[in-house]
């Protein structure tokens, strides 16, 4: 769920992940809302498109941390499948994988 803090405002319920929701980021712009979650996916909505969303298969096991870029360019996910990936958000596309974490990866913060 997103609440405006603005006196009177409604808040606006985000559903599509299938578990618990383990991370949210806005992208630099706020013209993107990325979201993570135990179901192994990660989703990106569009602010002014409530209810709309794209989904990436992001990983085999649960996604904890999601963040963007300075520039919002990129994004990468952390998983408790030991690995980093990292997304390019124009295109949408996966571009590439770490993977020789000994643990799971608890936060993707300040990657890129």
């Amino acid at each position: 769920m997103l609440w405006n803090c603005k006196p009177q405002a409604r808040a606006f319920r985000y559903v599509g992940h299938k578990d618990v929701v383990t991370s949210v980021q806005f992208s630099p712009l706020g013209n993107l809302l990325a979201s993570a979650s135990r179901d192994r996916t990660v989703r990106l909505w569009i602010p002014d498109k409530r209810g709309k969303s794209s989904e990436f298969k992001a990983h085999t096991a649960p996604v904890r941390s999601v963040d963007f870029s300075a520039d919002g360019q990129f994004l990468a996910t952390a998983s408790e499948d030991k690995s980093i990936k990292v997304w390019n958000m124009y295109r949408q596309r996966f571009l590439y994988s770490l993977y020789r974490h000994t643990h799971w990866v608890r936060c993707a913060k300040h990657f890129l």
